[in-house]
């Protein structure tokens, strides 16, 4: 997920105000925990309501989990979380064994989380992201096989043999042809998450169909296959995932959205300007320009690229991470002018009256001006029909892609969509 906030104080009505420290990427506001001072606190947010919204992470499991970190200590993070995932993933196997199929589902699910979580700090070299990552995969999968009707893997045929992973999600065998949401993620999303604040049950409880999906660069895909970085003309990774789920006979062709998270607030807005099957878009959050988000990412408060100095400081935990968005992005060891240069190919400018499917827009209050201005500009410059939404602290959905409730969020899109594939 790429996005700044400025880091805000909660005001006497509940809602946040800018306060006088510095940016600050994913900052506090009122609906945050505030349990870490770092970006800790960003990423507990991301394993805690989740369970609120597809069997995800426990408050109880997190909270404990977070008392045990060291603020602004990642190896105290991995090896918390670590603890927790192998706990509640053992759990998962027992109550396999003892034929509890629900119980299983239910901890492989909080599991998966849990794996992400606890990877999400280290850097790409190390092993134990990659390790990580897999157990993460192999909880979602086994979860998978439990539902009534199972989730599907799915190996999206790509460009020279490759493949891009994903999954499929119906609410039952029967029914026909039914409205489907193409759902994709940011920076630093797996498909396997998806299913929790990114949308995946949230439609299935409302009768679409769900396909979790990755292209190339997002993490799994790259973890899968190092060579898959990303590329600013994402119509081409879309295409290949329109392609298998028109496939498919469950699925309306003419009921078919594409809903983009963080840096999917780019990718999505992008690929609809040229995938013309695509019938609904959700940006949340809208993107048109990812060079100064990454920028501010690698260095908060940087107003040009030269201020980088040529290397990226990792003094801070985030600061690993942003590494790690850079190699996905093929440009690790690039100086900052050629960064600069790569970044600037992901500008949705100009597409503006290419869009011609309805869109909506959510943003959060605590996204900070960066993304607000962005998204404002390029919203406005929009000629087909169009909503958008704030989301305030008083909401309690204020922080970067609403993750903070993604009941809300969700009632927001499915809604949306709803009165949009009715009067279509």
């Amino acid at each position: 997920m790429l996005s700044p906030t400025t880091t805000t104080t909660p005001k006497k009505d509940g809602s946040s105000a800018p306060g006088k420290t510095p940016l600050e990427i994913f900052g506090y506001s009122a609906g945050m925990p505030g349990v870490f001072k770092s970006n800790f606190d960003y990423q507990l947010v991301r394993a805690m309501p989740a369970g609120a919204y597809g069997d995800g992470g426990a408050v109880g499991e997190a909270l404990s989990t977070a008392r045990r970190i060291i603020d602004g200590d990642p190896e105290s993070w991995v090896a918390a979380w670590t603890e927790t995932a192998e706990r509640v993933e053992k759990i998962g196997h027992d109550s396999l064994a003892g034929g509890h199929a629900i119980s299983a589902r239910e901890a492989f699910l909080r599991a998966t989380l849990y794996w992400k979580t606890g990877g999400f700090f280290l850097a790409t070299k190390d092993p134990r992201q990659l390790a990580m990552y897999q157990r993460h995969r192999s909880c979602f999968v086994q979860a998978a096989r439990l539902f009534d009707p199972p989730i599907e893997p799915v190996s999206i045929p790509y460009e020279n043999g490759k493949t891009l992973p994903g999954y499929f999600m119906r609410p039952a065998t029967a029914g026909g042809r039914r409205p489907t949401v193409m759902i994709l993620g940011g920076g630093d999303t797996t498909c396997e998450e998806l299913y929790y604040w990114g949308g995946g049950a949230a439609a299935v409880r409302r009768g679409f169909n769900a396909f979790l999906w990755e292209g190339p660069g997002q993490v799994g895909a790259y973890a899968l296959d190092s060579s898959l970085t990303y590329r600013p003309d994402w119509e081409v990774p879309t295409r290949y995932a329109v392609d298998y789920v028109l496939s498919r006979d469950d699925v309306d062709p003419k009921r078919l959205a594409l809903s983009g998270h963080s840096m999917g607030g780019y990718l999505a807005p992008r690929a609809a300007a040229f995938e013309k099957r695509i019938t609904a878009l959700i940006a949340n959050s809208l993107l048109p320009d990812l060079k100064p988000v990454l920028m501010s990412l690698l260095k908060p408060g940087a107003p040009s690229v030269a201020d980088l100095g040529g290397k990226v400081d990792l003094t801070r935990p985030f600061k690993v991470y942003a590494s790690v968005v850079l190699e996905r992005l093929g440009a690790a060891g690039k100086s900052p002018d050629a960064l600069a240069e790569d970044l600037a190919r992901y500008s949705l400018a100009g597409l503006e009256g290419k869009i011609t499917c309805p869109v909506l827009v959510i943003t959060g209050e605590g996204e900070g001006p960066i993304v607000a201005a962005g998204a404002r500009a390029f919203y406005d410059k929009l000629t087909c029909p169009k909503t958008e939404r704030m989301v305030s602290a008083v909401d309690g959905g204020e922080a970067h892609c609403s993750l903070n409730n993604p009941s809300l969020k969700h009632q927001i899109e499915f809604d949306w969509l709803d009165d949009v594939f009715k009067t279509s």
